[in-house]
């Protein structure tokens, strides 16, 4: 498909969607990049209260700027009338896939992810926004692991697993993850967030659900009245420290949960550190019975009138057949609600429950024609990246040869077939280097092999070509083979502190070749101060190159005493053989704090492609790297943030 819109955004393809909303990947015609278009179906282009919501929300969101949350970029209409947002693209699976496929995670992983959500969650909260529907399937992980929170401020409406409060028309989130209050229709605030990520994290370490039932009206009630299954009775694995997490966030009684993002992150950092605590008791009046009913209307202007009441010397007057008055009329209410509560309940047990087909494994066309065929219309389908053929449904909800409601909405998760990457070109590579780049696409370790071939082009441990070849579409799933060249190998002799006639006998003896730098340094002139890129020791390949720098104190080089080039500044000196030594200071910024794998190449006239930097980071770091460029060979660094190419910087010789 292709379609323009606004002028600047190309739809490429669908990649999700449901019942209020359909997302495309498109292309920023203007910026080059990807994006993702987030687009209300039609039957919501008329309805102005909604789409002014909307629109309010969405603005609200697109203030937040955080590495935990997807970007929002712009938003527009149609010429038809369809609203849509432009958001970051991230190529990567929802939670609820990865929960699905993998599940229950490992209890590392699992705190790492809920980091990241409470992260999100906790700059939102800092900005004045609840999100309201934290759930997986609102969660994007990327190829790296980073997390990306999304539809802040994003009301769902259209689905049958959301309930509405028809008072404003406010929805409240999904029946499975929303809180007690939601369920109540009563106000949300950072507590009911905090809930919803208790319910995610019990998915993530059960695979389980804490409540299910045929209708949201019947999972609603759960939250407010039924205990749950302790997360540790199902899987042993979880730490009581976990678990105790999971308990707190999920009380029913919101003043009795976390205050906020902060203290559930304090216990999240501990939770591995002292696994072994006491297991969290929920108190006593922590229970929804005992949560007690706002009175409003004339009850709380009564009561507040009650109160104003003062006797003749400024002292107020307890009015206890008042207090007792009102106290009976809530007592009316909460059993009416409670009666109210009972019929619903009874209303849906007394419809008969039908078979659910498995469908799994069928293309969806047959799955359409079963699933009509059994009475069930509702039929909402989800793209995801799985193993299966394309087209096949390998997911549904609810799951096969289950007992549902007549009617009930079915959800087909539909493979898009493997996730696929580009063979890179490895050639020349070395073969450590070429195994880290493929394990950056997302491929496994375990299916990579290495086949050593005799190659005069290379030298040994340079990858020569690989199977399958360079450009070929793969999945993450598929067994790659490394032909690396078995050329000889030798060893870098120790020539720092030797002249260069002693030098240059000694990497000859050891077929190694040379090029010489000469720049000013205080030790004696035509005295090896330092080589590259290799130190002494080092196993290469025969024929490796070996730049010598050389002190050459004559005053040729400009006159003065130079440090070592790792600490020069400047654009370097010009050598005695026409080179010159440039200087570099790489930063690279860890805006989130968090592990970051920084790798720095560069390519001059002493190396190709060198790892000069390999290391993980937590703040900000600056790097020295030193360029050797000629007239006819220019230098390059290649800066890689997470296996991505961040920076590229290209040196070229003279001033």
């Amino acid at each position: 498909m292709s379609r323009l819109l606004g002028g600047r955004y190309d739809l490429q393809e669908e990649i999700g969607g449901g019942g209020m909303a359909v997302v495309y990947r498109a292309i920023d015609t203007w910026l080059g990049r990807q994006v993702a278009v987030k687009m209300l179906r039609t039957q919501f282009a008329g309805d102005e209260e909604f789409v002014r919501r909307f629109r309010r929300e969405a603005q609200s969101a697109a203030s937040l700027s955080h590495p935990n949350i997807v970007n929002l970029y712009d938003m527009g209409i149609t010429e038809d009338g369809q609203h849509y947002i432009v958001m970051e693209y991230v190529d990567g699976p929802t939670l609820k896939e990865v929960i699905r496929d993998r599940g229950p995670l490992p209890v590392k992983e699992a705190l790492d992810i809920t980091m990241q959500i409470c992260d999100a969650l906790e700059h939102a909260h800092d900005h004045g926004i609840i999100h309201r529907d934290i759930k997986p399937h609102n969660i994007l992980l990327t190829k790296t692991g980073q997390v990306k929170v999304t539809d802040f401020g994003i009301a769902r409406a259209s689905t049958t697993n959301t309930i509405t409060h028809h008072q404003g028309d406010s929805v409240l989130g999904s029946v499975h993850y929303f809180s007690p209050e939601q369920a109540r229709g009563a106000a949300t605030d950072v507590k009911s967030d905090i809930y919803s990520l208790g319910v995610v994290m019990y998915e993530m370490l059960t695979r389980q659900l804490p409540f299910s039932g045929d209708s949201p009206v019947s999972v609603a009630l759960k939250h407010l009245r039924d205990k749950f299954t302790d997360p540790r009775e199902i899987n042993p694995a979880v730490p009581q420290s976990v678990e105790n997490i999971i308990l707190r966030c999920l009380v029913k009684a919101p003043e009795h949960r976390y205050p906020n993002m902060r203290a559930v992150k304090r216990d999240l950092e501990d939770a591995l550190i002292h696994p072994n605590v006491p297991k969290f008791q929920v108190p006593d009046d922590a229970t929804e019975a005992t949560i007690a009913v706002p009175l409003v209307g004339p009850g709380r202007m009564a009561a507040d009138g009650m109160e104003a009441e003062a006797t003749d010397n400024g002292k107020k007057r307890r009015r206890w057949w008042k207090a007792l008055l009102w106290s009976g009329v809530a007592l009316v209410v909460v059993c009416i609600g409670a009666l109210a509560a009972y019929y619903i309940v009874m209303d849906l047990i007394q419809v008969p429950n039908v078979n659910m087909p498995d469908v799994r494994g069928k293309t969806v066309a047959q799955a359409e024609s079963i699933l009509h065929q059994a009475g069930f219309n509702q039929i909402d389908e989800q793209q995801g990246v799985n193993n299966s053929p394309a087209g096949t449904v390998y997911d549904q909800d609810p799951p096969g040869n289950s007992e549902v409601k007549p009617g009930r909405a079915v959800t087909l998760w539909v493979s898009k077939g493997p996730q696929q990457v580009q063979m890179p070109d490895l050639s020349g590579v070395p073969v450590d280097e070429a195994i880290q780049q493929l394990k950056n696409l997302g491929l496994s370790p375990d299916n990579i092999t290495k086949q050593t071939v005799q190659n005069s082009q290379f030298g040994a441990g340079l990858v020569v070509s690989t199977n399958p070849p360079k450009g070929t579409m793969v999945g993450l799933d598929a067994k790659v083979v490394l032909q690396v060249s078995d050329g000889a190998m030798t060893t870098v002799p120790s020539v720092v502190g030797l002249s260069l006639d002693d030098a240059k006998k000694a990497l000859a003896a050891a077929q190694l070749n040379y090029q010489v730098v000469r720049m000013q340094y205080p030790v004696k002139d035509n005295q090896v101060f330092k080589i590259v890129p290799y130190q002494a020791g080092a196993q290469v390949p025969v024929g490796s190159t070996i730049t010598l720098y050389v002190a050459d104190n004559s005053g040729e080089s400009g006159g003065g005493l130079n440090t070592p080039p790792d600490n020069t500044t400047g654009d370097g000196n010009p050598s005695g053989d026409g080179q010159q030594v440039k200087t570099f200071q790489v930063t690279v910024t860890d805006k989130s704090h968090k592990a970051l794998h920084v790798q720095i190449y560069k390519s001059d006239a002493a190396s190709a492609r060198q790892m000069v930097v390999d290391e993980v980071i937590r703040n900000d770091k600056q790097w020295t790297v030193n360029v050797v460029v000629t007239p006819d060979t220019p230098g390059q660094i290649l800066v890689y943030e997470d296996g991505r190419l961040e920076k590229t910087y290209n040196v070229p010789y003279g001033s």
